[in-house]
């Protein structure tokens, strides 16, 4: 059982899953961002290829099939551009699930990547996944995306040390966290 939906509504954006279908244009906005993510994602070190990404996202699939990684791509309802990506994982203990997203360079600023968490954060508790906290972590120099646990209201919860694998990368990670009653309380 896969856990959470294949398609996730906000106000202005839907979360699809990672589909081949959207192949081509995850490559479009991987391409027109690529100095961005290289700053700051260790999948970045280089640019994708096709094959590679069809890799991914065939793993990606297994994965949201197997309850392990919910990823999906972030499109804009209006015109139905493919803005980012945004996940849901299983990395800390068992009821705790991490956010993980990027944005296309030529639509930050505009909320969207505080958004899809808040869509993917609401998903968490939502869902029969029994989940109890969703923690979004960062290197501590990523200041844009530091800001989007603080709009949510998660907490920040830890400092730790982190090796550097990207040029934008300090040594130093930072992780935010939120439990579901804390969620619950800000948005009921």
């Amino acid at each position: 059982m896969a856990g959470l939906p294949d398609e996730l509504d906000g106000a202005r954006l839907v979360l699809r899953r990672w589909s081949l279908d959207a192949i081509d244009d995850a490559l479009a906005a991987i391409d027109d961002s690529f100095e961005e993510l290289h700053t700051w994602m260790s999948w970045a070190e280089t640019m994708p290829t096709r094959d590679s990404l069809v890799a991914i996202v065939y793993d990606g699939d297994e994965r949201f099939d197997s309850g392990e990684r919910w990823a999906y791509f972030v499109r804009e309802k209006e015109g139905g551009r493919l803005v980012g990506s945004a996940s849901l994982g299983r990395r800390g203990g068992d009821r705790e699930l991490e956010i993980g997203y990027w944005v296309r360079s030529d639509r930050t600023g505009r909320g969207y990547a505080t958004e899809a968490a808040k869509i993917l954060t609401s998903a968490a508790f939502d869902s029969a996944l029994d989940v109890s906290t969703v923690k979004i972590s960062m290197d501590r120099a990523n200041n844009a995306s530091a800001a989007v646990p603080r709009k949510l209201g998660f907490t920040l919860d830890d400092e730790y040390e982190r090796e550097v694998i990207t040029p934008g990368h300090s040594g130093r990670g930072i992780a935010w966290i939120i439990s579901r009653e804390e969620w619950q309380s800000i948005t009921s």
